[in-house]
């Protein structure tokens, strides 16, 4: 690619081989002639001459300009698909189910696999590495075709941010000093020119974030080797820190092996404090990057400056200190024989690291780096030099917008035993038609085992890796204990399927076994490279500022998943090999996994995007030591979060904002199809009971596949070190067609397209109105309304009607949807309905309700209480005016003073949905005020309405296109409104519990009782409280259904029938504590409250009376409340008061204890502790000389804690 080769003009061959024949690329030019770097980047490469070149796994790209060259080598499938050209698929029938999209799925990609038998495909997102290979290509006067010039320029070009001109971290995330200065001065080195309208544009980014001197640590070393800055302002590195004896509890080798590989280089480098030699580019870009006059910047005051959008992990205390030391003392007093041995040491690590990887390296970052230090200690014309230029090719990727740099040199193993796993998912591993495909695939992996470990292990601090894969190919050489497990999974499915070849032997198989056996941490977890060495008080001295958890080794989720899972497969067909040992590292593992759930049920992800795809791979692990759904609870609880994040069109969408925040959060684009299939996948591993939220996402997953059997990039799938994202192209085909063949297998005569026809109706009537076919939409939402009223439905349906100009419907049915989001607790919708009503208020003229009601939906997005009183409507002078003003609101918008730059820059690095929405809201009250101000006093549309209630008592019509069929709608609709609240919301029964490990209690709050008026009726996981022949229960004349999340002793269940209330004991049938009391799936309908798995459909009992089940729990949403979650349906209970207060333990001794003398707090306080609540005393006299013993209700046993 870029021309170094000793053989100059040599082609290429797909077989490996190089051609003699063909024109050579245009004459060079050096690196340095900013003329001839203009007339590079003139002209247009033709996408139609890059080959990609697969030698054994290693991959290049290769750019034909020769006519007769390019005949010879045509263009594959994968080229084309991967340049974004058209790939001349046919068409394929379309699927009947999901096992025939497996199949077109698997058709597709296997034009894809690649002649050595892998799959490839770009490894970007990243915007700092480009940047490391260009500058390195420069200082060493290495010369840039002008095909490769104009391509980083098209994808430069293209990933810049729409809106600003920069570049960021990674290629969905904001403009940053780091992305802008570092891409900037890629495009200055390639030729462009700086009075480029897009440079212009970057510069003012730039500019306005602060400059290169905002940069952080990385980029001001890089800069420093260009001569664009002085070395001055780069944070010390000092070789010396290789030389500490390894008990040292900071020493390099306890690092993260990628931390410690860069910062290897950039010790000898900064030792050196070499410079490339001054060009004209050189003097331009330091005219250009910076604010200040390049002669007067004070460099070495400007070593800690940082932008703050870029300081996600901002310098410790002790580090700056260390740093401080380093710059003022060490600098000083350091003897010339330590700087000498210092350097020879790194040298020699560095040639270590060359000699294991074959010059490849562990990854770009450090490959460059490694590149420019052997350029300054052996010369141009050095093997080591030339080698390295030459590795570098293996980084870099061309696609649809040009080229880039990989994070790796690919991801050639890693993506090959996922495809093999997605067939024996689906079963076709034995159909001959998938045969070769899979024995080429088996090949690959059987010749990218590393046979060997590192020459010199122990020296140069590596981990043992005989037997293992790395994540690309064996070249690179690192093994990683989840690739090492997923390649040795697909290795055992395969070869122990009847007619494949046994291409890796016994010995073979023992060896990767025993090389993950070495990757435990004390905790019981696994890492990725290497077991943790340091503890993370390192990350103190995390220098690099833009990642975080990046000095050590962590425990993951999914590296110890995968090793589990292998260590199971493994031990099924050779039991006897290391048995003990692998069921203890199984045990300890699983063990850890438990100990990371979140309390929401989640797992943090730390290699993709994030709570999904984790969560997804600790419910395999679960699976694989036989808990699931209905025997566990930690299972149970990530099947209810994946559950509680699916989206109204059955698919799952998380943003990287999660890896960020560590805060689930949706993706701003809707459903992926990779997240969707990482939840299915979990799901289906729990065995999950509920198949509909399954089938809901295999149609999306279904619906989303091209007819070719392809399906589109979507947003980017993963990410490391927290902070920065990166792309995995071919998780739209493995994961997809695992989780549809893990359907089709497991549910065999089942069909994914079962949506219920009002969903249908909904979902053709969103579509017509996203087509702007406003009739037909109205007309279908109408219809799906009719069977069952949703939320959204009505926030579309309002939608519509607000672009027909039909404004009393648009805002009738926004209030209808804050009504029922009102009484579901579901914030998000209430937020939803709240800035509806405020557009249509707004189109309707009435500018002074429009901004009461935007003004409720910032305070829901606040975290404020659903139902505050903030007296906002009462904001009027005497005459009713309406008294807010924009430029009030305006200003309380403003960042204040204090806060400057820096709080802009980070809460823009943290939007959320909420954020979005409330900065909509805000928008949207500054467009009202300034209407309204613009009215004549005593307007109509300056006044608040006194009918504008926040929460409307009743919805709106559901169906609605003549207005007398309008006003016929409201009237059923009422009718049916009524009879809810007849039977649900005004007999609404209260309900609350308490737990041991073995048992429960639980208090449903039922008023005026006798005992023989009530009948209990308990099985495994259902409890049934019935009246006898002509009694009733609070008022209600139907059954009480409780729908339990676990399962019970029915024979052992006792109950007490008191005048305000049922006590009933359960004894649990599994010790353990449940998550809630009520199952997740026993939901509560929309209209009328009915028992779905008693009764006729129409909900009645067998009495004919409605059958009721109680609201245990309701949803949680988040909130900033610090006491968390509030549950609407509990707000105004009415009746409910005073058994609410009996019920709530914290309510009663909240009350006794507020009116109560110091004496008797203390009584109070001293009984309840002691008893663990058990007992409660009011009496110091009695209570000071006591020790009371915790005495369980019957049925109940204390746990003994400590």
């Amino acid at each position: 690619m870029v021309q170094t080769r000793s053989s100059g003009g040599r082609q290429a061959m797909p077989n490996g081989k190089a051609h003699t024949g063909g024109a050579q690329a245009p004459k060079s030019h050096t690196s340095n002639d900013t003329s001839a770097k203009s007339s590079q980047t003139t002209r247009n490469a033709d996408r139609s001459c890059w080959r990609l070149l697969d030698e054994s796994g290693r991959l290049t790209w290769h750019y034909l300009e020769d006519d007769k060259a390019a005949k010879e080598w045509p263009q594959s499938t994968a080229d084309k698909w991967y340049l974004g050209l058209d790939t001349e698929q046919p068409d394929l029938p379309k699927p009947r189910n999901p096992l025939d999209a497996v199949s077109n799925g698997l058709t597709f990609f296997e034009k894809l696999q690649l002649p050595s038998g892998e799959w490839g495909c770009e490894y970007g997102g990243p915007m700092f590495l480009l940047p490391g290979v260009v500058i390195t290509w420069y200082v060493t006067k290495t010369p840039i075709p002008w095909y490769v010039a104009t391509e980083i320029k098209n994808y430069l070009f293209a990933r810049a941010h729409p809106e600003d001109g920069g570049w960021g971290l990674h290629i969905e995330g904001e403009s940053t000093v780091f992305g802008t200065a570092m891409n900037y001065t890629v495009l200055r080195l390639v030729g462009v020119d700086p009075q480029d309208p897009a440079m212009i544009k970057a510069r003012k980014t730039l500019h306005k974030l602060g400059g290169a001197t905002h940069a952080p640590h990385w980029a001001k070393f890089w800069l420093s080797i260009l001569g664009v800055c002085k070395w001055e302002i780069v944070n010390p590195v000092p070789p010396e820190i290789w030389l500490l004896p390894d008990w040292v509890p900071f020493a390099p080798w306890r690092w993260w092996i990628h931390i410690r590989q860069v910062f290897l280089p950039m010790g000898y480098i900064f030792d050196k404090k070499w410079t490339c030699e001054e060009t004209d580019i050189i003097h331009g870009l330091r005219a250009e990057l910076f604010r200040e006059n390049w002669d007067t910047i004070n460099w070495a005051g400007n070593r800690n400056t940082i932008c703050p959008i870029d300081n996600y992990s901002p310098k410790s205390w002790a580090l700056n200190m260390v740093n401080w030391g380093l710059v003022n003392i060490w600098t000083w007093i350091r003897p010339n024989f330590l700087k000498t041995r210092a350097n020879e040491w790194v040298s020699t690590l560095i040639d270590m690291e060359d000699a294991n990887t074959d010059y490849a390296d562990l990854a770009p970052v450090n490959a460059a780096l490694n590149t420019v230090a052997c350029y300054i200690r052996d010369g141009p014309g050095a093997y080591t030099v030339k080698r390295h230029i030459e590795r570098l090719e293996d980084a870099m990727w061309v696609n649809a917008e040009g080229m880039f740099c990989n994070g790796t040199n690919g991801v050639q193993c890693w993506d090959t035993s996922f495809l093999i796993q997605a067939v024996v998912d689906a079963e076709l591993e034995q159909e001959s038609r998938w045969r070769p495909m899979l024995n080429r695939a088996l090949t690959f992996l059987d010749e990218q085992q590393i046979r060997e470990n590192c020459k010199d292990q122990a020296t140069c601090y590596r981990q043992q890796r005989k037997g293992a894969w790395a994540f690309s190919n064996k070249d690179q050489g690192y093994a990683v204990c989840d690739c090492v497990s997923e390649a040795l999974k697909s290795v055992i499915l395969l070869q122990k399927t009847p007619g494949y070849p046994q291409l890796l032997d016994d010995e073979r198989i023992f060896d990767a076994v025993d090389t993950i056996l070495t990757y435990q941490n004390k905790s019981g977890a696994c890492s990725s490279y290497e077991p943790t060495r340091g503890s993370k008080k390192l990350e103190l001295l995390n220098a690099a500022e833009v990642f975080g958890n990046i000095m050590v080794e962590y425990d993951y989720v999914e590296c110890t998943t995968a090793v589990v899972t292998a260590l199971s497969l493994f031990k099924k067909h050779w039991p006897d090999h290391r048995s003990a040992e692998i069921d203890a590292f199984v045990k300890r593992s699983v063990a850890w996994i438990k100990t990371a759930q979140q309390p929401d049920g989640a797992w943090y992800g730390n290699w993709a995007i994030c709570f999904t795809y984790a969560t997804m791979f600790a419910l395999e692990s679960l699976k694989s030591i036989g808990e699931q759904y209905n025997n566990s609870y930690y299972s149970k609880g990530g099947c209810d979060f994946l559950i509680s994040r699916q989206r109204a069109d059955g698919g799952w969408s998380e943003s990287y904002r999660s890896c960020e925040n560590m805060v689930y959060t949706e993706h701003a684009s809707g459903s992926q199809v990779v997240m969707t299939a990482w939840a299915l996948i979990g799901l289906m591993h729990a065995e999950y009971p509920d198949i509909m939220p399954i089938k809901r996402g295999i149609k999306l997953i279904m619906e989303r596949q091209q007819p070719n059997g392809e399906w589109k990039q979507e947003a980017i799938e993963g990410v490391f070190n927290k902070s920065c994202m990166i792309s995995y192209p071919n998780y739209k085909f493995t994961f997809t067609m695992k989780a549809l063949g893990m359907f089709a297998t497991k549910y065999p005569n089942e069909t994914p397209v079962i949506m219920s026809s009002a969903n249908a109706l909904a979902d053709a009537g969103v579509a017509a109105i996203a087509a702007g076919k406003y009739a037909e939409g109205i007309d279908k939402l109408s219809n799906a309304l009719k069977q069952r009223a949703a939320p959204l439905w009505f926030l579309e349906r309002s939608k519509a009607y607000l672009r027909t100009n039909e404004f009393d419907r648009a805002l009738d049915d926004a209030e209808a949807a804050l009504r029922i989001a009102y009484d579901r607790a579901n914030r998000q919708h209430m937020m939803d309905a709240q800035l509806r009503r405020s557009i249509t208020l707004f189109r309707m003229g009435r500018y002074a309700d429009a901004d009461v009601c935007a003004f409720w939906a910032i305070r829901l997005a606040d975290g404020a209480k659903a139902n505050e009183d903030d007296k906002q409507q009462h904001k009027v002078d005497g005459s009713g005016d309406y008294v807010v003003r924009a430029k009030e609101v305006q200003d309380e918008a403003k960042p204040r003073s204090d806060e400057g730059l820096n709080t802009v820059l980070q809460s823009a690095g943290t939007r959320t949905r909420e954020g979005t929405l409330r900065n909509q809201a805000l928008s949207w009250r500054i467009q009202a005020l300034t209407h309204l101000e613009k009215l004549p006093a005593g307007h109509d549309g300056r006044s608040p309405h006194r009918a504008l209630a926040k929460y409307p008592e009743a919805p709106a019509p559901i169906a609605g296109d003549e207005k007398s069929k309008a006003t016929s709608s409201r009237g059923d609709w009422e009718k049916l409104w009524e009879q809810y609240h007849a039977m649900y919301t005004k007999h609404k029964i209260r309900c609350s519990f308490y737990q041991t490990e073995t048992g429960l209690t639980v208090d449903v709050f039922l008023k005026n009782l006798l005992k023989d008026q009530v009948t209990i009726d308990s099985r495994s996981n259902t409890i049934r409280i019935s009246p006898v022949q002509g009694a009733s229960l609070g008022g209600f004349a139907g059954s009480i259904v409780l729908l339990l999340s676990g399962e019970i002793k029915p024979e052992a269940t006792k109950y007490n029938v008191k005048s305000m209330k049922v006590e009933i004991i359960l004894q649990k049938q599994r010790a353990g504590k449940w998550p809630t009391l009520r199952r997740p799936n026993a939901e509560i309908v929309d209209n009328l409250t009915m028992n779905p798995n008693q009764g006729p459909k129409d909900g009645t009992g067998a009495d004919g009376s409605a059958e009721k089940i109680i609201p245990t729990s309701a949803p949680a949403y988040p909130t900033s409340s610090k006491k968390g979650a509030k549950n609407w349906d509990n707000i105004d209970d009415g009746d409910d008061e005073e058994a609410s207060k009996e019920g709530d333990v914290n309510n009663f001794f909240q009350q006794i204890y507020k009116d109560s003398d110091e004496d008797t707090k203390r009584a109070m306080m001293k009984s309840f502790i002691e008893s663990n609540g058990t007992a409660l005393s009011t009496s110091w006299n009695d209570a000071k000389s006591k020790t009371y013993q915790t005495s369980p209700p019957d049925g109940v046993e204390a746990k003994k804690w400590g």
